[in-house]
Order: C-alpha cells, then sequence, then structure tokens
C-alpha cells in the first residue's frame, strides 16, 4: 500500500485505536491538520502541502481480506485500485476530498458493477 499510495501519504501503519472504521488518514507530529490548512487558505494564506499517514484497522474484514489477497497473490491491478479506494474512503471520512474524484467515483461504480 505505502508503493501505491506514495504520492499521498509520508507512511502506512497499523493502528490499535480504530475500532469501527477500516482505515483513517492522521497527520504527522508538527505537521498542520486539514481544518488548519483550510483556515489558512481561506485567509489567503499558501499552504504546502503535507503528506498524511494512512492507519489501518488490523481487525477489520476489508484490510484482513486485502492482506490476505495480497498473500495469496491476488491481480496487482485490482490490489492498487482497493488501496486508493481505502485511502479515499479514510479522506472522505475525516471530511475532506479525494485527490481525484471522478477517479474515485468511477473506481466505486467499478466495484459495485462487479459486486452485482
Amino acid at each position: 500500500m505505502k508503493e501505491q499510495l506514495e504520492e499521498d501519504v509520508k507512511e502506512v501503519r497499523l493502528s490499535s485505536r480504530l475500532t469501527v472504521s477500516p482505515a483513517c488518514v492522521v497527520s504527522d507530529t508538527g505537521d498542520l491538520t486539514p481544518a488548519l490548512e483550510n483556515m489558512y487558505r481561506a485567509m489567503g494564506q499558501e499552504v504546502p502541502s503535507a503528506k498524511r499517514i494512512l492507519e489501518l484497522n488490523p481487525g477489520h474484514q476489508l484490510v484482513k481480506g486485502l492482506n490476505q489477497a495480497y498473500g495469496d497473490g491476488e491481480d496487482r491491478t485490482r490490489l492498487a485500485e482497493t488501496a486508493q479506494l481505502l485511502y479515499g474512503l479514510a479522506v472522505l471520512a475525516e471530511g475532506g476530498r479525494p485527490k481525484e474524484p471522478a477517479r474515485f467515483a468511477q473506481l466505486v461504480a467499478d466495484r459495485l458493477h462487479r459486486a452485482l
């Protein structure tokens, strides 16, 4: 996942604090929070983009399934898409917006279509 998301995250790690959601994004120590970034932008300040940390819930079925699929040598393209979806969901859950909303929507639509 780190390789797939290297443009967006500085680290991918397991978290013991997540209980329900599969993943979340957090700021590193010393980095601005998304709320502060938005405030600075609203005031016309330029804010350098900082990579966030993706934390995964090792007990969540989605994370377990992704790990199992990786271990079984599943299609790497599908695994990469799943990593992108998981990251996008974490960004949405914190109130953010995926970097490429159209791409995110297409991935979700494709997955829903395959599930039918």
